[in-house]
């Protein structure tokens, strides 16, 4: 169904959602999963089911995005027959991906980028009053749009596949990476050190310069400044 590219970007951005999440996301969306334990009419384990519901909203969000995302980069795809259209935007979303990631590693000024706007952290506190169901899933589906440099960098990575079913499927595997760090953080079963925290963050962030890279040396190959690289049958950029 899927080409092996697009599972091999799969593969990298469950990896970055996982390491992402026991670094970045534990700060950042910690807090907002705690929330959802308090507002429980249960506890414990007997709570997952929330937790499970905020996070099923917050991955829709995330692959409705991807497929808008994978939209955008079919219709650049489909005019690239007329020029090296398609490698100008490779190495311009690998170089936009570099930027995030160097942001995300704290080398260069992200803090703008993720700072929630007023509607946003109204309509977040408005869910988080309303509780219930509803209230839960609405903070889930907030949560999917909450300025983060990780997700914009997972999104530019899916728009590179240009087809948006593989788009919105990539976002998936980003946010079902997210999943077990937040989901048992969320139950209180789980709870890293901040030095460990920071170390995965670490890790998260050159992956994330990796995929950038890739795209960017994909995008010169395209525009025949560099040749092509594989390694055995797998194609490097």
């Amino acid at each position: 169904m899927f080409a092996a590219d697009s599972i091999r970007t799969f593969g990298a951005l469950f990896l970055s959602g996982l390491l992402g999440s026991l670094g970045h996301c534990l700060g950042m969306c910690g807090p907002l999963v705690i929330m959802v334990g308090a507002r429980s009419p249960v506890g414990g384990t007997a709570a997952v089911f929330w937790h499970l519901l905020y996070h099923i909203a917050r991955i829709t969000v995330y692959a409705g995005l991807g497929i808008a995302a994978g939209s955008v980069g079919l219709l650049i795809g489909a005019s690239s027959h007329l020029s090296h259209i398609s490698g100008i935007v490779s190495l311009v979303l690998g170089l936009a991906i570099v930027l995030l990631g160097l942001g995300y590693l704290g080398w260069l000024p992200l803090g703008r980028l993720e700072r929630p706007n007023a509607w946003l952290s109204h309509a977040m506190s408005r869910a988080l009053r309303q509780g219930g169901l509803k209230g839960v899933a609405a903070l889930g589906a907030l949560n999917g749009i909450l300025p983060c440099g990780l997700v914009y960098s997972a999104l530019l990575t899916a728009t590179a596949t240009g087809r948006p079913l593989a788009s919105g499927a990539g976002m998936i595997a980003f946010g079902a990476g997210t999943l077990p760090a937040l989901l048992l953080t969320g139950v209180g079963a789980g709870a890293l050190g901040v030095g460990v925290r920071r170390a995965f963050s670490r890790i998260a962030g050159f992956l994330i310069l990796l995929i950038g890279c890739q795209l960017m040396l994909r995008g010169l190959a395209s525009l025949d400044i560099l040749p092509h690289a594989r390694l055995g049958g797998l194609m490097l950029w």
